[in-house]
């Protein structure tokens, strides 16, 4: 097997060839494609292994090279991309024979393509992959608020009957749930990083303290604080700054900044103190430092409350 540069029909672009000397292929290293066939090499590769040194008795077995392996890999994605391609067809057959607009042809394939890329689902061939078209197609319509009965797509359906149709629509129910949750909690993560950036550069935090409160924030997924992420972030930006001894900031400076008020600041940092060791970086502060000054605010909010 050797290796040159070529342009690949497929990338429109120079990529590494991989000139495959058993298969006669020449293969782009990018995409698969196999771009030019030569005479294959009928001889097998064959080495022997024994169990030690002696020469006596040695079972010579045939050994894949690299380039099996790299066939494999892309007869499994051609196979995958073969069966993407059926189900887009099958659902233009459908929508078609539904007459229904190209919106719902889109969303359908879309949702097709998120079945496929689940973890736990994968399309394949025959009346199964007839079936998720035609539940892929009935969600979208479903959601576009499009009026087709799964009476008149299982007629459509290539002998695919309303309850395998009902049968697949719950699991790609599950399927857009989960991806609609994974979405949520990346959007999560970066809206809460634009705010840490957004209320430190107001109050003029330390870049030590930004630090231990990004730190802190990616800490508490791992815990159950069922706080509102402005409330959560402004309590730790308030116990991170009334550790440190030289720039506190006012819980009210804070709560104008955060548009949160002062009692559900107060509050948070009640719910989130039992964790506080655990969210709170260790190179910022040791354990003593963060039990005594948390521990001292608290205490008189519980004393000013109970005066009042």
């Amino acid at each position: 097997m050797s290796m040159e540069e070529e342009t690949c029909l497929d990338c429109k672009r120079p990529t590494i060839m991989v000139v495959d000397h058993s298969s006669g292929d020449t293969i782009c290293s990018e995409c698969g494609l196999v771009l030019e066939a030569h005479i294959i090499e009928y001889s097998q590769e064959w080495r022997t292994f024994a169990s030690d040194d002696n020469h006596g008795d040695r079972d010579p077995n045939r050994v894949d090279d690299i380039s099996t392996l790299f066939c494999a890999h892309i007869q499994v994605k051609n196979h995958e991309e073969d069966l993407i391609k059926q189900a887009f067809e099958e659902i233009q057959r459908m929508t078609d024979a539904l007459d229904l607009d190209i919106v719902i042809n889109s969303r359908a394939c879309e949702i097709v393509s998120k079945y496929d890329g689940h973890a736990n689902t994968k399309l394949h061939r025959g009346k199964k992959l007839n079936a998720i078209c035609a539940a892929s197609v009935s969600t979208a319509c479903r959601e576009l608020q499009l009026s087709r009965t799964l009476k008149e797509i299982a007629e459509v359906a290539n002998g695919v009957d309303k309850k395998d149709i009902r049968k697949e629509s719950l699991v790609i129910k599950r399927v857009l749930e989960s991806h609609q949750t994974s979405v949520s909690a990346s959007q999560a993560i970066i809206n809460t990083g634009e705010l840490v950036r957004r209320f430190c550069s107001k109050l003029d935090i330390s870049q030590r303290e930004i630090m231990a409160i990004r730190e802190a924030v990616e800490k508490t997924e791992n815990f159950d604080i069922r706080r509102n992420p402005k409330s959560v972030l402004a309590a730790i930006i308030f116990m991170i700054s009334h550790i440190s001894q030289t720039n506190r900031k006012p819980i009210r400076e804070i709560g104008i900044v955060a548009e949160v008020v002062e009692n559900t600041i107060k509050n948070s940092v009640k719910d989130m103190y039992p964790y506080a060791l655990k969210i709170i970086p260790n190179w910022y502060a040791c354990e003593s430092d963060i039990i005594k000054r948390l521990d001292g605010v608290i205490t008189s909010w519980d004393s000013a409350k109970i005066s009042v």
